[in-house]
């Protein structure tokens, strides 16, 4: 059981009945001062019966005694019976049992209660105007719910009605309990999956408990976050445009250089302009990221054929990976089709494929694949798989390859290009398709990455 919602409640529900249960026993098995009090009050109402029924019977017979009987159950929901001194029943009602039990109290001349079951017998002797001696048999319940036995319907319906109601009080507990912990979860989830102006219900900041206390402190925090967050993406964004300007500069002031200078400065000019050009690439590569970050509404929803932008991308990285002495191959492509934005999804796959192609040793290939498949729930996916045969990298850094300007080895970036972007706006432009993302080593060296999107499903060849 993983609810908050059902342990508090059935713990709860539990407690209510199992203290039900608990004062039902002790009522049962009664503590000796329970049942001496229990005598002290029937014994006088038993006397004042018994009187009143022996005077009854010697003056007006048995059909007014069985009349008084009557009246005295009506009233108070007590079985009387009365019986003269041979044991034999004047007028009433009473059990073998209480005829025993008067027969005793006959014996013993001493009033008699029998209190071991849940319908409580008393005996009372009393003699009569007349001299005759007599005995007032009684029959009550004990029951502190059911203050006179009733029959067995009624106390299962009672007993339902209890449950019933507790069941409806614990309801109702619990979902005042566990209602802010259900929006504050939904708020967490929204906040983490990147909604940075997600809030719990500002109705559970007005409570006056530490519930209350717990979501108002979340709501600062998420505040504090997204202004946080907003800051860093508005500086990215701002040192980006500030630098296209001294860069167009160098460019301009680059090429009068060439102009100007001799055949000597040429190998110098040249690293000035790689330099430039990269430098150039890392702004770009920073304003993709930090648009993707300020997203908020959702992808295009044009209709993407995966593998017509699996062979574009695969034919303009082939120049690329001829320069490094190795080639892209498609090693499957099945017929899947997304919906999206075409240029954000073809961005998304590119870099995937450039970083393969930077890592995989010479002479090698970076394989691409494309697969269909449905999960459990029915869901049709589209798998793409970007394969190198580099060197690989540690599981340990695995989950860090996605995040923005990390890199393994800053020796092996700074040769090969790479400023760390290129995953990071990977990760980004799928979670905007409610996609996904992942790095592995495959079983046989390489690093494998897999990114997942929603497909709208497979189609026949």
């Amino acid at each position: 059981m993983r609810s908050l919602f059902f342990k508090i409640f059935l713990t709860f529900w539990l407690t209510v009945l199992l203290i039900g249960l608990a004062v039902y026993i002790t009522w049962i098995v009664q503590p000796e001062v329970v049942v001496s009090r229990w005598r002290s009050v029937t014994g006088e109402a038993l006397d004042f019966y018994a009187q009143s029924a022996v005077e009854i019977a010697d003056r007006q017979g048995s059909a007014s005694l069985t009349e008084y009987f009557n009246r005295l159950e009506r009233n108070t929901h007590i079985h009387a019976g009365l019986l003269d001194e041979n044991g034999a029943l004047v007028a009433g009602f009473a059990s073998p049992r209480a005829r025993d039990l008067g027969s005793r109290s006959l014996r013993t001349g001493q009033p008699e209660l029998d209190l071991s079951r849940l319908t409580g017998m008393g005996a009372h002797p009393a003699v009569g105007p007349s001299g005759r001696k007599y005995v007032l048999v009684t029959e009550m319940s004990r029951s502190p719910f059911l203050p006179f036995r009733p029959g067995p319907g009624k106390q299962f319906l009672r007993v339902v009605l209890a449950v019933i109601i507790s069941g409806i009080l614990c309801y109702v507990l619990t979902t005042y309990l566990t209602r802010p912990v259900l929006h504050l979860r939904t708020a967490a989830r929204q906040l983490s999956e990147g909604d940075l102006s997600a809030r719990a219900d500002a109705a559970m900041e007005r409570r006056r408990d530490e519930i209350g206390d717990l979501v108002r402190d979340f709501n600062q925090m998420a505040s504090r976050i997204e202004g946080l967050v907003t800051a860093q993406r508005q500086l990215i964004t701002d040192i980006s445009h500030e630098l296209r300007s001294p860069l167009a500069r160098l460019n301009v002031a680059l090429g009068l250089a060439r102009q100007r200078g001799d055949g000597d400065t040429d190998p110098n000019l040249d690293r000035i302009e790689r330099e430039a050009e990269r430098l150039n690439e890392m702004i770009g590569q920073l304003l993709t990221l930090a648009r993707l970050d300020d997203r908020t509404s959702p992808p295009g929803t044009d209709e993407v054929e995966l593998p017509a932008v699996l062979q574009e991308i695969a034919e303009d990285a082939e120049f690329e990976a001829t320069a490094r002495n190795c080639t892209v191959r498609l090693t499957g492509l099945q017929p899947c089709t997304v919906h999206g934005t075409p240029e954000l999804l073809r961005s998304a796959v590119e870099n995937v494929v450039r970083n393969a192609i930077r890592y995989t040793t010479e002479g090698t290939e970076v394989d691409i694949s494309l697969r269909c498949q449905t999960d459990e729930t029915g869901k049709n996916w589209a798998i793409i798989s970007v394969r190198d045969f580099g060197p690989g990298v540690p599981d340990s850094e695995l989950p860090k390859l996605f995040r923005p300007f990390y890199r393994v080895a800053d020796a092996r970036e700074r040769q090969t290009g790479g400023v760390g972007l290129g995953l990071a706006i990977t990760d980004r432009a799928l979670k905007i398709h409610g996609g996904s993302v992942e790095a592995k080593n495959a079983a046989t060296g390489g690093l494998l990455v897999e990114m997942k999107l929603v497909a709208n499903g497979t189609r026949p060849r």
